[in-house]
């Protein structure tokens, strides 16, 4: 055997021995197969197409790297490709010890060994790679004549013409007969002077979007909906005919337009009960995850990172529900998936109508995981109504288009620093690389190199396993999950366990002790309880951006409802509240913002009559102060009419008459069971019951809710809500023989008051002066009949307290 047949066996053996160790989260196998594969290419006095094969095998391995292909298909190719090479080694060596190496390794006759059957597809394949990497700069001469033609220019014409002209013959030449046949209708309008610009553009967006998946070496189909779309047809004034179908890309579970929708039948549970439970726990956490994402992405639908995180949510719950039988999940998530992946491979640029449609198939999807669980709990399984539309119209993603779109760019430049390190490409190769990327249509950095010839595969592979080296070193959390109810009851044990210890320190036998050595143990255990204590209260605090969250979505679709332009901003996502006051608070949260949508901010002509931008805003604030959490939504809209409410309430006999009624007193009826001063009742708000409900689950959470308003100039609502339902401090007083506790984040401060500083004012009863300030002063003993106490000021104490909405008075104890 030849020391070449002998290296190349070495290599071959080498790769099979290093691709069961491959793993996704470590590339660093697969940098070292490239390396191997590159140097199995340019060996010499082998057949041309053996190292045909390892140059192909090298570039699929480059792609697995680059995620530009699936993983675990990327894989499955790659043993197929290197038992083809093993073949091929063994028959050079039968034919080499038999001594006809030159008829063996000049001719390889034992075509078998290396190419079956699929040999002209991927020679197909590779025509269209190298037809797609020429086309970048045609795309861009062609972009920039439509934009001269539009002005009127006739060289901008003629340069359109023959582009058109050249890629219809060369799409003829590639057999792409769809793609031959949409060129030759759009030349022969545009010579009959029946085409504009917009819809030049429109071809542009298209083709560059296609060609970006020729890069890969498959032809995607042109469906009617996509010639509809480059012609400006709407879906209601189109033609429905048959999609047409050129070299099609079949993939099982694709996507695709055609794919058949699962059979909306009942739905089966014949798998664990607890696994079904935690895939309906676990599915809403990715579902309340990947929304606000998704909402994000309408104001920039390049970020990446939204992307890949709506991207591998979808993919997790495609894959655990497809793994139990849940095939409308299952489905439904993947059609999600899909066009996720579209948008971040840069074959799509997210649209508004992508938004909405992907919007819609998560409230879908919400619906269909409520469905498992109330199966689950011997319910129909219910399918939405909207699904198999949804599913259509998810795998259409270009027919929900009405403008052009361009595709995404991708901001990553860093890959081709390593190949300068190494001295494969100078900055300037870089640079041009990073041009042609910019583009829009051409692939990543790296790739670019390795194309052009500037750097090997080996290198731009080092550099992807140190970059996906570095994220995943990024901090993560470690987490467990524990039933709610666990949690509950270990902080009811350490609640009583706390009660306990203050019933041993208020025993007399333990004030009375006089072993300081065990005083010092108790007052150490009595720290670490008070340790023990604030770390279980912690457990159940949350923050409020869930709930927050779910605000911005509301926002979104009333205002596209109502017609009106809203701009919401949220503050303090990160406030912490108490678990179970999170999860009453979304309903009173609802009642207000929907009210302010569509009674309080006014249409844009009233706005703009008014002085007014368009733009409305909405405001939702959280914010901790004295001890407690302020939740503010306000909006700069029409404001509460004071006239109107305080007539509404005379005449529905809440009040006698206006006379000593400040505007916050005016305000409040609009509490009031049934009370509305709506002009029309629509399907959102304006029957007066929604404030009503805000007020009572507000003030049984122990919290408070006040009105400011201005007319004309907008209102604001303020919730004043406890830190926590759990254990709170208090201050022992004493009022005679009784002892009371004041919890102690009322407390401001405690005084003891001077004889002349408590005066009488008619109407007003006692009032103490307090730092400048006028409050009630309120001597306990009265508010507790026939208790005894002090009645002197001077003899006693003062504590300032104040309420949940911030108001101060002054209350008189014996200490």
């Amino acid at each position: 055997m030849t020391p070449t047949l002998e290296k190349a066996e070495a290599l071959v053996n080498s790769i099979a021995a290093k691709i069961p160790l491959v793993e996704k989260t470590d590339l660093t196998v697969l940098a070292e197969i490239v390396q191997h594969l590159e140097e199995l290419a340019t060996l010499e006095n082998l057949p041309r197409a053996f190292s045909g094969l390892a140059e192909r095998t090298a570039k699929l391995v480059e792609h697995i790297i680059l995620d530009e292909v699936s993983f675990e298909g990327g894989v499955k190719k790659l043993g197929q490709s290197l038992e083809k090479m093993r073949a091929a080694v063994a028959t050079f060596r039968e034919r080499s010890e038999a001594g006809s190496r030159g008829d063996s390794t000049g001719d390889y006759s034992t075509r078998e060994a290396t190419e079956d059957d699929a040999g002209e597809a991927e020679e197909s394949g590779d025509l269209l790679v190298k037809f797609a990497s020429k086309q970048q700069s045609v795309l861009d001469d062609f972009e920039a004549a439509s934009l001269a033609f539009e002005k009127g220019s006739e060289e901008a014409r003629d340069s359109i013409r023959r582009t058109l002209h050249t890629w219809k013959g060369e799409f003829g030449v590639l057999g792409l007969q769809a793609y031959g046949s949409l060129l030759h209708q759009v030349e022969e309008r545009f010579g009959n002077d029946e085409l504009e610009g917009e819809s030049l553009l429109r071809l542009r967006d298209l083709l560059g979007q296609k060609l970006v998946i020729f890069s890969t070496g498959k032809a995607p189909r042109i469906t009617t909906g996509e010639i509809d779309f480059v012609f400006n047809v709407s879906a209601d004034t189109g033609t429905a005919s048959q999609e047409r179908e050129v070299h099609s890309v079949e993939k099982k579970g694709d996507g695709s337009p055609d794919e058949r929708v699962p059979t909306l039948g009942d739905q089966a549970f014949d798998g664990d009960p607890t696994l079904m439970g935690d895939f309906v726990s676990e599915s809403r956490e990715h579902i309340d995850r990947a929304e606000p994402l998704l909402l994000e992405l309408e104001s920039n639908p390049t970020d990446r990172g939204k992307l890949n995180s709506i991207f591998r949510a979808c993919h997790t719950i495609k894959g655990i529900a497809g793994f139990l039988g849940l095939r409308e999940v299952s489905h439904l998530a993947h059609s999600i998936e899909n066009l996720m992946d579209l948008a971040r491979n840069g074959e799509l640029a997210l649209e508004p109508a992508h938004i909405d449609v992907l919007l819609e198939g998560i409230d879908c999807l919400r619906r269909l995981v409520d469905a498992v669980e109330k199966a689950l709990s011997g319910g129909e399984f219910e399918i939405p109504s909207n699904y198999v539309e949804l599913c259509s119209r998810l795998a259409s993603p270009y027919e929900l288009l009405h403008d052009g779109g361009v595709v995404v760019e991708d901001s990553s430049h860093k890959a081709g620093d390593a190949p300068v390190d190494r001295g494969g490409a100078t900055q300037d190769d870089v640079g041009v690389a990073q041009r042609k990327e910019k583009g829009g249509d051409e692939p990543k950095v790296g790739r670019i190199l390795v194309e052009a010839g500037k750097s090997g595969g080996g290198d731009v592979a080092g550099v992807t396993v140190s970059q996906n080296a570095a994220k995943q070193r990024a901090n993560v959390e470690e987490t467990i999950r524990v039933p709610v109810r666990r949690l509950d009851h270990l902080i009811d044990a350490i609640g009583e366990a706390v009660i306990a210890q203050s019933m041993v320190y208020a025993d007399p036998a333990v004030q009375t002790l006089q072993d300081l050595t065990l005083r010092n143990k108790m007052a150490q255990a009595g720290l670490i309880m008070r340790q023990i204590q604030e770390l279980s209260m912690s457990l159940r605090m949350v923050t409020v951006r869930g709930v927050f969250q779910k605000m911005a979505r509301l926002v979104r679709d009333l205002s596209k409802k109502f017609r009106k332009e809203v701009e919401f901003i949220t503050e303090g996502e990160d406030t912490e509240l108490d678990k179970s006051v999170v999860e009453n608070i979304g309903d009173p949260l609802m009642h207000m913002i929907r009210n302010a949508v569509d009674h309080g901010i006014e249409t844009a002509e009233e706005r703009r009559a008014a002085g007014k931008p368009e733009r409305a805003t909405v405001i939702l604030r959280a914010y901790h102060k004295a001890g407690s959490v302020f939740i503010e939504v306000s909006d700069d809209g029409r404001g509460l009419d004071k006239d109107k409410i305080l007539e509404k309430a005379v005449n529905g006999g809440l009040c006698g008459n206006a006379e000593g009624l400040s505007d916050q007193d005016v305000y409040r009826f609009v509490f009031a069971p049934g009370f509305s001063t709506a002009e029309r009742i629509t399907d959102v708000s304006g029957r007066g019951v929604g404030m009503d409900v805000v007020r009572k689950n507000i003030e049984a959470l122990r919290g408070a809710v006040d009105i400011n308003s201005e007319r004309g100039r907008g209102t604001l609502f303020t919730i004043r809500l406890p830190l926590t339902l759990a254990i709170i401090d208090g201050m022992v007083i004493r009022l005679g023989n009784e002892r009371y506790i004041i919890p102690a984040l009322s407390i401001i401060e405690s005084i003891r008051p001077e004889k002349n500083q408590v005066e009488k004012v008619a109407a007003r009863g006692e009032l103490i002066k307090f730092r400048g300030e006028l409050l009630r002063f309120i001597r306990l003993k009265q508010v507790f009949y026939g208790r005894e106490g002090t009645d002197a000021p001077q003899d006693g104490i003062a504590i300032i307290v104040e309420d949940v909405m911030g108001r101060r008075v002054a209350l008189l104890v014996d200490e």
